[in-house]
């Protein structure tokens, strides 16, 4: 943690961790969901509503208007950097150009996977542990011809199986990589900067979903050279609603007429009002980006606490963070397989050293009446994880079969959890939730 700031001091930032219920504080371990936003991000966004709640100044001229687009767009003449260039420079972007606000890494994949000038036979080549996000619009494409999804699997310890992936790259013809940088299943990194290099050599380009890497560790989109990259802020203390798409200069068009960009520039999918420089009524022409992909009036207030919110992050620091994620996560994995690493019942999902899993520990529960754990924990010590599929059906599905969540026999009754923490946790909520999963177990019976 952050020697400038204790973690007192630092939850003493979180409005919503002074709650009580039942006379007890939240204990909040589901942030691979959502993380909690800081007081200093909720003022940003009442002060938009009660100082300049307008258009930005790419709409109107007047004062608010600048206000706003000072706070966004920065202002060199006064030394101001608005979010986009906090955005562009927490991840060493190129040029703020580069920065797109989207609605969240959902709209930001499905941006790329709309607009990108596939020809038929081109394959999208994914991992078997895709997010709902990163899967779903690729299958839709190619159910329409446009085309093909293919898995690159993994090896005997789950880990990235690097060879295989070169195997599948340069015996097919993958037009684009696109891949979960951290697994929000099992925490897992893959290794991105060796992935990105044996696809450029093939000729692929790489999305990598950022979603559960950005908000945790150092990412740097120059030294990774990857093309894509996206991520949300509702994952990083920030406000929901806004997420970012980043994308290489060349890869977003510089010409007005769509038809006169070079064949792998991705075009905007919805167009509208602040997408277009003029417009007849028989033809249109684009802004430049990133002003071409941010259809209508945006989630202003949104935009301009992502700022807020990076600032904050980097004020804890990114190495510290992942420090205290991992230590978090030693501390877990230890306690949770001396107790039940022998029942034959629990298991942890994904790799078992702790070290690979970042913030995220997941664990599986074969036992019968498996379900209900969540709700539980909840009511009883305000200890809150997630439970299910965590949008990945497609992975658990492969894993124990289709229905699973609907099991026939008792003995084939099982869920899975997962628990997830920020810098904001402590040892001693890990230790809450470990003593009130003891408790729901002994309840149950199960020790």
């Amino acid at each position: 943690m952050d020697n400038r700031k204790s973690i007192e001091e630092v939850r003493a930032d979180f409005p919503s961790l002074k709650r009580l219920r039942k006379g007890k504080p939240p204990i909040y371990l589901d942030n691979a969901c959502t993380t909690l936003a800081p007081g200093q991000v909720i003022e940003s966004i009442r002060e938009y509503y009660t100082e300049y709640p307008s258009c930005s100044g790419t709409r109107s001229r007047h004062w608010f208007a600048q206000e706003v687009s000072e706070r966004i767009e920065g202002n060199t003449r006064k030394g101001l950097k608005g979010s986009r260039q906090i955005i562009a420079e927490f991840i060493n972007a190129g040029s703020e150009k580069e920065i797109i606000f989207t609605l969240n890494t959902t709209h930001a994949i499905n941006t790329v996977a709309l607009g990108f000038p596939f020809q038929p036979g081109d394959v999208v080549l994914l991992t078997d542990k895709e997010h709902n996000s990163n899967l779903v619009p690729w299958l839709k494409l190619q159910k329409t011809g446009r085309i093909k999804v293919d898995f690159t699997a993994p090896n005997d310890q789950d880990s990235f199986d690097l060879d295989a992936f070169e195997r599948k790259v340069k015996t097919n013809r993958v037009k684009l990589v696109s891949m979960a940088y951290t697994s929000n299943v099992t925490g897992y990194t893959i290794p991105a900067k060796e992935i990105i290099k044996i696809a450029h050599q093939y000729g692929a380009l790489v999305l990598l979903d950022g979603a559960q890497a950005v908000p945790h560790q150092t990412v740097d989109v120059q030294n990774l050279d990857v093309d894509f990259l996206t991520f949300s802020l509702h994952k990083m203390c920030g406000p929901r609603g806004v997420g970012v798409l980043y994308g290489k200069k060349e890869f977003l068009g510089q010409n007005p007429h769509e038809e006169d960009e070079a064949e792998h520039v991705i075009a905007p999918a919805i167009l509208g009002g602040g997408t277009v420089a003029d417009s007849t009524y028989h033809s249109y022409t684009l802004m430049l980006p990133p002003d071409r992909f941010e259809a209508g009036v945006q989630n202003y207030p949104a935009q301009i606490a992502a700022g807020v919110a990076i600032q904050y992050l980097q004020q804890i620091g990114m190495d510290r963070i992942r420090d205290h994620e991992t230590s978090l996560n030693h501390f877990l994995t230890k306690e949770l397989i001396h107790r039940y690493g022998d029942t034959g019942w629990f298991r942890i999902i994904g790799p078992q050293a702790a070290s690979q899993r970042g913030g995220i520990l997941t664990f599986e529960v074969k036992r019968p009446n498996a379900v209900g754990i969540a709700v539980e924990l909840s009511e009883k010590n305000n200890v809150m994880i997630r439970d299910s599929v965590f949008c990945v059906h497609s992975y658990f599905n492969k894993m124990f079969g289709p229905e699973w969540t609907r099991p026939i026999s008792h003995s084939d009754h099982r869920m899975v959890y997962r628990v997830s923490w920020y810098f904001y946790n402590t040892i001693e909520e890990c230790q809450a939730f470990l003593e009130t999963l003891d408790d729901v177990f002994k309840e149950r019976g199960y020790i």
